[in-house]
C-alpha cells in the first residue's frame, strides 16, 4: 500500500494502489509526487464500476448531463491556482504553455460538450445513384445517437488534462461511463480530475481512474469485456497493439 497524497478512483471511492511510482519533472528531473501504480485487478474492478454505473448514467437526460459538464467546468476553474503548479511540474512545460494551453482548456472542453443536443438527426434526402442491390432514388434518413456503453480513455503525455478532457466530456455528454488510464509520466493532473468530478456532482461510478506503470494494467482495460470503446492516442506502435489485442 501506498500514502502518496494520490489515489485511484474506482466506484466513487478513493482506492489506495497496491504499488507507487516516481513522476519527475522532465525541466528539472525532480521528483514531483509518488503516482498510485494500479494492479491488474484494480483496472479490471474499474471497468466493472464503469459498467454498473452504466444504465443509471444512461437513462439521466441530456440536459441533465450537459448541466453536470457545465458544472465541472466551473469547480476545474476555481481550482486553477492549485492545477497550474502541479500540471506545469509533472510535464515540464513552461508557465506560459500551462495557463494558455493546458489547465484553461479543460474547462473549456467541458463548456463545448455541455450543450444539449438532440437524440435524432435527420439526414437531407440526397439522390443515390442505382447498384446492383438496389435501385437508387431519392433517399432521406434519421440518425439515432445512442451511449455505446463503457468507453476506455488513454491519453498522451505531451497535454495530459487537455487531451483527456476533450475524450471524456463527449464521452459523459452521450451518456457514457469511463476507465480513465492517464499517462504514465504526468498522470497527476488526470488524477485530480477525476477526484473533482465527485465534487461537480457526478454519480459514483460513471468516471473512474486507473494509473498504472505496467503493460499488463493498460491491457487489462483495453482487453476487458465490459470495454465497449477505446478512445487512444498516442504512439504508432501502442495503438497497433490495442488493436490486436481489444
Amino acid at each position: 500500500m501506498t500514502d502518496t497524497g494520490y489515489a485511484l478512483t474506482i466506484g466513487g471511492e478513493r482506492v489506495e494502489a497496491a504499488g507507487g511510482y516516481d513522476v519527475v519533472n522532465p525541466a528539472t528531473e525532480q521528483v514531483v509526487a509518488t503516482a498510485p501504480d494500479a494492479s491488474v485487478d484494480q483496472a479490471g474492478a474499474a471497468c466493472q464500476a464503469a459498467r454498473d454505473a452504466f444504465d443509471g448514467w444512461a437513462r439521466t437526460s441530456m440536459e441533465e448531463r450537459c448541466a453536470l459538464l457545465a458544472r465541472f467546468a466551473d469547480v476545474w476553474d476555481a481550482h486553477y491556482d492549485e492545477l497550474v503548479p502541479l500540471v506545469q511540474a509533472e510535464t515540464g512545460a513552461t508557465l506560459r504553455t500551462t495557463k494558455s494551453m493546458q489547465v484553461p482548456q479543460v474547462s473549456a472542453r467541458f463548456r463545448r460538450y455541455a450543450k444539449p443536443e438532440t437524440d435524432l438527426v435527420p439526414l437531407p434526402p440526397a439522390v443515390v445513384p442505382p447498384t446492383p442491390l438496389a435501385p437508387g432514388g431519392l433517399i432521406g434518413a434519421v440518425e439515432h445517437r445512442a451511449p455505446v456503453g463503457v468507453v476506455a480513455a488513454l491519453a498522451a503525455y505531451n497535454f495530459p488534462v487537455t487531451n483527456m478532457a476533450g475524450k471524456i466530456a463527449p464521452a459523459l455528454a452521450m451518456g457514457n461511463t469511463l476507465v480513465v488510464k492517464p499517462p504514465v509520466q504526468d498522470p497527476l493532473g488526470v488524477l485530480r480530475m477525476v477526484e473533482l468530478f465527485e465534487e461537480a456532482g457526478f454519480p459514483p461510478g460513471v468516471v473512474n481512474v486507473v494509473s498504472a506503470s505496467t503493460v499488463e494494467a493498460a491491457e487489462a482495460i483495453t482487453t476487458h469485456p465490459e470495454v465497449d470503446m477505446i478512445s487512444f492516442t498516442g504512439s504508432t506502435g501502442v495503438g497497433c497493439r490495442i488493436g490486436e489485442v481489444a
